[in-house]
């Protein structure tokens, strides 16, 4: 069982940290900077809907591989373009996908990515499908006014495609998660109060009450994730986080006791894509030739939920 392939779509519409600063005179962009390690993120134009970039991000995939193989299409978003019917149905099809395939939304956030990765494999296993294609879609701008000093510095909006085969060298397993519904208020959609934000609601995030669960949860569950795999650090050629922001990772980085060189990070042009910053951060670690063949790779999300769901990739 392998990844076989990952591409990705971004929003065509470049926002940097400056462009906001101009918009925010009285915001300490370098300040900003220095926390979030975030200079650039891509946003969705007006023309263009998160939709039709998973169809661009499928389209690449599918360059290499036949559309008519997969058997499973998981649909991971928190900002669909359809709730009833569910986004998948509309992506199936838009990419003329067989009609024996299964296809379903998964409404998860930060740690979205790893809950359809552990579907897959299950399905994948129980011989339910054959090739799974995993499509995490965000556009968390639709919810962020410009003028949200918390929130609009870090989220990008962007599509990753993900194909998961039965057949392959190479490994995806074991699994772990953690859940506290108790934090849900501290990453939530709000009515919207201010006159200068189009959309009806808007998120609202607690960032110290968000790295705090962070903080508590992540090395505790890297430890029983490495416990469950028979596994310690140093066996661990990569580890692929969420890419929440830069002081998020430093800080794990530091209570965990992981190497700089281990650890991936592509947030500073890209930003904070939810479920997609983990499929995108592998494919940007293979092209830089980081990420190769024969590699334990850990990877983990957290964050929104609160929700957290880790496992260990071996690569084919």
């Amino acid at each position: 069982m392998r990844i076989s392939s990952i591409e990705y779509k971004l929003g065509s519409q470049s926002e940097t940290l400056a462009d906001l600063g101009k918009y925010n005179p009285d915001w300490q962009t370098e300040r900003l900077l220095a926390k979030t390690g975030i200079a650039r993120r891509q946003v969705l134009t007006p023309d263009e809907t998160l939709l039709g970039l998973a169809e661009e991000a499928c389209e690449k995939v599918f360059a290499d591989h036949r559309r008519d193989g997969v058997d499973g299409l998981l649909y991971v978003t928190q900002s669909p373009d359809s709730r009833i019917p569910t986004t998948a149905c509309l992506l199936h099809e838009r990419l003329k996908l067989p009609k024996h395939c299964l296809a379903f939304d998964v409404n998860q956030g930060c740690s979205g990515f790893v809950y359809a990765l552990s579907l897959a494999v299950s399905l994948l296993r129980a011989r339910q499908v054959n090739q799974c294609l995993i499509v995490c879609a965000e556009a968390y701008s639709r919810y962020i006014p410009l003028h949200d000093r918390t929130s609009r510095p870090i989220f990008s909006d962007g599509v990753s495609a993900t194909i998961v085969d039965l057949e392959g060298s190479g490994d995806i397993g074991p699994f772990v998660f953690a859940t506290d519904g108790s934090g849900a208020p501290n990453l939530t959609l709000t009515s919207s109060t201010h006159d200068t934000s189009p959309a009806q609601e808007i998120l609202y995030m607690n960032g110290p009450k968000v790295l705090e669960f962070t903080m508590d949860e992540v090395p505790k569950s890297v430890d029983r994730l490495l416990r469950r795999a028979d596994l310690q650090l140093k066996d661990i050629d990569m580890f692929v986080f969420h890419q929440a922001s830069k002081v998020v990772l430093d800080r794990i980085q530091r209570k965990i006791g992981i190497e700089e060189e281990k650890l991936f990070r592509n947030y500073q042009n890209i930003g904070n894509t939810v479920s997609a910053t983990i499929p995108i951060a592998m494919k940007e670690a293979r092209r830089a030739g980081k990420l190769g063949e024969g590699m334990k790779v850990l990877v983990m999300g957290f964050g929104v939920g609160y929700s957290l769901a880790g496992c260990v990739v071996q690569t084919g």
